[in-house]
């Protein structure tokens, strides 16, 4: 259980990292006038990507590692890198209120560019899982 707590404050981490270079962004944080209750709401909602994302990334990599044979858990890594990272684009698309939000348009206007957006996103997170 503590691994996995460590593994979602490192999507969390990463998450951070991504909205400084642009990829993501965290919509629908308060003003500095709100009360203490609406930060603690707000932060609560935007823990909710990163917990949904580690549940995930973990069962994930505990079946990759179970893998014996080298060539398919490398095949299943580069998979479950845009599972990951679809997960966010998913609650991009529905449009949820204080999630994460990506850029589909990060890397360019590109028929490729919003794939490789959502590999990028997700293969560091999924890299948290497997080492």
């Amino acid at each position: 259980m503590a691994r996995v707590l460590i593994n979602i404050l490192i999507v969390l981490f990463a998450l951070l990292l991504f909205s400084f270079l642009g990829a993501v962004s965290f919509p629908g944080l308060p003003s500095t006038n709100s009360s203490l209750e609406t930060y603690v709401r707000a932060f609560l909602l935007l823990i909710i990507p990163a917990i949904t994302m580690g549940v995930v990334g973990h069962f994930l990599g505990r079946g990759i590692r179970s893998i014996k044979n080298s060539f398919e858990a490398l095949g299943l890594t580069y998979v479950s890198a845009f599972i990951i990272g679809s997960i966010l684009a998913l609650l991009s698309l529905m449009n949820f209120g204080l999630s994460v939000h990506v850029n589909f348009a990060w890397l360019g206007a590109t028929w490729y560019g919003s794939l490789f957006t959502i590999f990028l996103i997700g293969a560091p997170i999924m890299l948290a899982f497997l080492v």
